[in-house]
């Protein structure tokens, strides 16, 4: 699990990465190469994001069975959403995405949309960590407000990233020419090493399947359903 002050640095690095200019200029023409492309790494944090969101809801659902669950997984999931969700994806698609589609004037009332839950995303995680700092599971007003909490941005997450990878990102080719594109798989190469390091998606998933194997979830053929009980 990133200590504390491992992801408060990143969390700056992401801050001051993304805010930066220039990465789509002749600094970034070589890494428009072979590679992942901007949208392949978009969509794998929002594999990373519905792996966090999945220990969130398992948690969830059950605090009212566990009175034992520990804070710490609460935090640190909390932690890799407000990392690899808030501080990184959301800049870059702000930063890079939406502007494209404005340049063109295309769908303008779905970017209205997708930004407006950008902020209410943050919202959210911001209220994820300051309940998680406080969490006790013995404290039923606290199980309450938490589990709200974690509905609402489980809710808003999913139906957001549903809608960003199978209508807004296949449209970016409609939108922007295959030289741009080029270059702005470079950025985003460049910008994910730099931010995140050269295994920092895998360190983020390493952290959420340690998480996931403490709640015993782990194994994928656990979330296998049990059609025999339904009957």
């Amino acid at each position: 699990m990133p200590s504390k002050n491992t992801l408060s640095r990143r969390t700056f690095i992401a801050v001051a990465g993304v805010a930066g200019t220039g990465l789509l200029g002749a600094g970034c023409s070589g890494g428009s190469g072979p590679g992942p492309t901007a949208v392949e790494l978009l969509d794998r944090h929002h594999g990373l994001l519905h792996r966090a969101i999945a220990i969130l809801e398992e948690i969830r659902g059950g605090m009212d069975a566990r009175m034992d669950l520990p804070p710490e997984i609460i935090q640190g999931t909390v932690a890799v959403i407000r990392l690899y969700g808030i501080d990184y994806h959301q800049k870059m698609e702000e930063k890079y995405i939406l502007p494209a589609f404005e340049a063109a004037k295309k769908m303008g009332a779905l970017l209205g949309v997708l930004r407006e839950q950008h902020a209410a995303g943050a919202q959210l995680t911001a209220i994820l960590q300051k309940l998680a700092s406080e969490f006790s599971a013995k404290d039923l007003e606290k199980r309450r407000t938490m589990g709200s909490a974690i509905h609402q941005f489980s809710r808003l997450c999913r139906a957001h990233s549903d809608h960003e990878s199978t209508v807004l990102y296949p449209a970016l080719y409609q939108v922007m020419k295959p030289k741009a594109i080029g270059d702005l798989n470079g950025a985003f190469r460049k910008s994910e090493l730099e931010v995140l390091g050269h295994n920092g998606f895998e360190e983020g998933i390493k952290t959420l399947v340690n998480y996931e194997n403490a709640l015993g979830t782990g194994d994928l053929a656990s979330f296998t359903p049990r059609i025999d009980e339904l009957s």
